[in-house]
């Protein structure tokens, strides 16, 4: 067995990546299970923002006073008001050392899920915390009307006026090779961070989520997050070394084609309709003082949960929903999208997301047909069949695939895909349309190679 083969294997072992049906089965027995009544009236009220403490509601208030909008699309050009937050009206608090699984009172429906402790190595969350950071630096702020930052990564609908399946953009234009080089390096290591999360959640949660996200993909011919390369691995940082996992073999599947990276993020309730039928996300880093602000919320059921690193959430996004506005200070650059806890403390992490828009991109993005069939073809088994790919390829193989990858071609399509997206990225989830999907199917599809795994910021302090 290859060296190579030994750290994958290794890996996939220690993180848990590929749990059998029973394993999954035993985790999820244990996890407490509440039923609660769809609310009347949601709570927080829809279309406001809520503060957690009358000092956070001041601090926005007043922040936000001579902060026009930025976006001049209807009807976001006025501010949504401020509430003070009532705790006393949530029906459930989530506490922070507590996993849950909650279900519709009457219809018995799952409509939420919190995992606590998803990802089993502190290094590997350390660098997944980093790299979020990184991500919300040189992505474009998809929603500058808010609290914070939130920024795609892997692919977009592209803009409302042009819609097409293309890599997420950076803030600034890909003209040197520095920047190439830039560009694929962060492709590489976010899609590892994806595809460790995505692979842990597919032990971890419930299946009908995980199949939800499957069933889609598989409906719509939509890519996996490959990030334009023709392998079908990810890769991704463990201990002393960048470990190759290989999808298609131990059941390692690809991320789904988008995600997005938050920090300190909060929006007013609101309920919206994707592509899919759930919102799965994972919180790296949170603060310890819940009391601050910054709760992540389920309106619908009047839901808080207190935020807690390593949490896996579920949701449906239909269900009114969002995070309770922080305790805040103005960032240096003094501009919406960089506010900063008044704690020091941050709140960051990724989401799977599809959006509804993504349909129609589909349709008018023909290269994704001639890309797959460029791809290696290799049939995936699902987590339950636990059988072999029928076309595996020796280790021996494996390796020297590896070895012979050509960094040159990914660039280029990179940089083409990229071009004109600095300014049309903006805001592509917006006015979804709802699909209703049936989860009854499982498969697959592919990923990559890799460049230097250097990060530029290793602290733990806000960027």
């Amino acid at each position: 067995m290859s060296k190579m083969m030994e750290s994958s294997l290794k890996a996939i072992k220690d993180l848990g990546l590929n749990w059998t049906p029973a394993q999954k089965e035993a985790y999820l027995s244990k996890i407490k299970v509440v039923y609660l009544p769809r609310l009347k009236d949601p709570y927080p009220e829809n279309d406001f923002y809520v503060a957690g403490t009358p000092k956070a509601k001041e601090q926005w208030d007043d922040y936000w006073a001579d902060k026009f909008p930025p976006t001049v699309r209807k009807p976001y050009t006025i501010r949504r008001e401020t509430l003070d937050m009532d705790i006393s009206r949530f029906k459930y608090i989530v506490k922070q050392d507590e996993s849950i699984i909650v279900r519709d009172a009457d219809t018995k429906e799952l409509v939420f899920v919190a995992i606590r402790d998803l990802i089993p190595d502190d290094e590997v969350k350390h660098t997944m915390t980093t790299l979020c950071k990184e991500i919300t630096r040189f992505r474009q702020n998809d929603k500058r009307n808010d609290a914070g930052q939130l920024v795609h990564f892997g692919y977009t609908c592209g803009s409302r006026d042009h819609p097409c399946v293309r890599l997420a953009a950076p803030l600034a234009a890909i003209d040197t090779m520095d920047k190439v080089k830039k560009e694929v390096d962060i492709n590489m290591r976010t899609q590892g961070m994806a595809g460790i999360i995505w692979n842990l959640m597919k032990c971890k949660l419930p299946a009908e989520i995980i199949d939800d996200y499957n069933n889609t993909i598989k409906k719509y011919d939509y890519p996996r997050m490959d990030m334009q390369r023709k392998d079908n691995d990810f890769h991704f940082k463990v201990g002393d070394e960048v470990v190759t996992f290989e999808t298609g073999k131990n059941g390692l599947r690809l991320p789904p084609p988008s995600g997005m990276s938050a920090i300190n993020y909060a929006r007013y309730t609101h309920n919206e309709s994707n592509g899919n039928a759930w919102i799965v996300a994972c919180t790296c880093k949170a603060p310890q003082d819940w009391t601050k602000g910054g709760n992540f919320y389920l309106a619908s059921y009047g839901i808080m949960l207190q935020p807690r690193d390593n949490t896996a959430t579920a949701w449906r996004p239909g269900d009114y929903h969002d995070a309770i506005l922080y305790e805040m200070k103005q960032g240096p650059e003094r501009r919406t999208g960089f506010e900063r806890r008044a704690d020091g403390a941050i709140h960051t992490g990724m989401i799977f997301e599809i959006s509804a828009f993504f349909k129609t991109a589909r349709r008018r993005t023909p290269w994704l047909d001639a890309w797959k069939k460029e791809k290696v073809a290799y049939e995936t088994p699902s987590v339950e069949a636990q059988t072999p790919p029928t076309e595996a390829k020796t280790e021996d193989d494996a390796a020297n695939n590896s070895k012979n990858k050509n960094t040159k071609k990914p660039v280029k399509r990179a940089m083409s895909s990229l071009e004109g997206q600095s300014k049309d990225s903006e805001d592509n989830e917006e006015g979804r349309g709802s699909t209703s999907i049936n989860t009854t199917d499982d498969t697959e599809d592919p990923d990559d190679s890799y460049s230097s795994y250097d990060s530029s910021d290793s602290s733990d302090s806000e960027h």
